[in-house]
């Protein structure tokens, strides 16, 4: 099974497990995937898939964004006491809220990181936290809704949202501008009525910090914000 079938099983099941993506990043990568990425979406919103498709295929591996190279040690700390305020047990078989991931990309194209933090009990309550840093602190702008979505990074953009669920996945670009999220919407691919079809969506995807040991065991990586 390839990687975009896995990423449709994952939407359909509602398990998205992203921290079994793996990667070593290149950040010389970032500007010719994201010429790559426009590329991608162009050919996206004309329903085109195979054209689409084949300009995913040409990027390199990633799955950070360029603006953490820039994070201060201040920025990193006033981040990373954010990130643990979430509970970061998995409470689910309880139905609790517990911490989905952190990721940490540029929304408001200014190169410097925002902190996402997704948070819920179950992919119909999830959201996603959207956190900037001003004044020496981390600020909760705003938040949205992230069911069955992968985030992929998107340089000098913001960042990919692709969310899928009964083999319908629709494909967006969130940015921020103050503390107004924007959306660009690049339409929706319906495989329901061809077997073969996989969703055509980037197999790059942001670092949710969430590992798994050989026993399956949880735990939250802060060596980004460290």
């Amino acid at each position: 099974m390839n990687l975009t079938k896995r990423f449709a099983a994952a939407f359909l099941s509602g398990c998205m497990v992203l921290s079994a993506f793996t990667c070593n990043y290149n950040y010389t990568d970032a500007a010719s995937n994201s010429s790559l990425m426009t590329k991608y979406l162009k050919y996206f919103k004309q329903g085109d898939y195979k054209k689409a498709s084949s300009y995913l295929k040409k990027m390199k591996k990633s799955d950070k964004d360029t603006s953490l190279k820039s994070m201060s040690g201040k920025m990193k700390s006033a981040y990373l006491k954010t990130v643990k305020k979430y509970d970061n047990s998995d409470d689910s078989a309880n139905g609790g809220d517990y911490l989905w991931g952190y990721y940490l990309a540029d929304l408001n194209k200014d190169k410097q990181a925002e902190l996402l933090i997704q948070y819920g009990s179950c992919e119909a309550d999830v959201q996603t936290f959207v956190y900037t840093y001003t004044k020496g602190k981390a600020k909760r702008v705003t938040k949205y809704g992230s069911s069955h979505s992968a985030l992929s990074p998107y340089e000098g953009k913001g960042i990919l949202l692709a969310s899928g669920h009964m083999g319908v996945v629709s494909v967006s670009v969130l940015s921020l501008k103050g503390s107004k999220l924007q959306t660009k919407d690049y339409g929706t691919q319906d495989i329901n009525d061809d077997p073969d079809a996989s969703y055509c969506i980037p197999s790059n995807v942001l670092n949710n910090h969430i590992e798994y040991d050989k026993d399956y065991n949880r735990s939250v990586d802060y060596s980004d914000l460290e």
